[in-house]
């Protein structure tokens, strides 16, 4: 059987979410990067994490901001919280607080928590927006689905970054393409790294 024309379909579904997210989320991805270059100037950090497959994503993220991008350049202050300590988080207290905790322990008054997942956001997520809040810190959102409980705990200073695809495996494509646009502008912010 030749599979070649469902992989040709892919591509473009692949395309197509590339353009409606471009459209929706253009603005909001050069935002979230004027955030994370605003705190990481203030000599503050990126504390990175996310949900299911969605967390390769967070640490994706933070590992191209703490070794380089496309070019090479300083380490940026990123950290991806640790799942070794969720697992014993979970074990000893609630897999609720696997992210809280750690953001309670960690963040910092000017940090930014940069937090990727699906759907409305499971309870670890909320109670991860809410410790970062405790803690002073900026979110940025990044999401498929607009409003739910997670939304509902965003501040107005906060930014949302909702992805316009239902496909689960299409907006965790789109992720992986905004955290790649986070990061190239992030370097050209403070680098001047040119275009590839």
């Amino acid at each position: 059987m030749d599979y070649s024309e469902q992989v040709v379909d892919l591509f473009h579904r692949h395309i197509e979410s590339c353009m409606y997210t471009m459209e929706a989320l253009g603005e909001g991805i050069a935002q979230a990067s004027e955030c994370l270059v605003a705190s990481m100037l203030q000599e503050h950090k990126i504390i990175c994490c996310g949900e299911g497959n969605s967390g390769l994503i967070a640490h994706h993220l933070a590992t191209n901001l703490l070794n380089s991008f496309q070019h090479e350049r300083p380490a940026l202050p990123a950290m991806v919280l640790s799942s070794d300590a969720a697992t014993a988080i979970a074990a000893d207290s609630s897999y609720n607080d696997i992210y809280a905790n750690q953001i309670r322990a960690l963040g910092q008054a000017g940090d930014c928590l940069v937090l990727c997942y699906n759907g409305g956001g499971a309870a670890a997520t909320l109670r991860a927006i809410q410790a970062a809040h405790e803690r002073n810190m900026r979110v940025i959102s990044l999401s498929n689905m607009k409003g739910g409980d997670a939304s509902a705990l965003l501040l107005p200073d906060d930014i949302e970054l909702t992805f316009p695809v239902d496909d689960r495996a299409r907006a965790i494509e789109m992720q992986l393409v905004a955290v790649h646009s986070i990061c190239e502008l992030i370097d050209t912010q403070l680098f001047g790294t040119p275009h590839v």
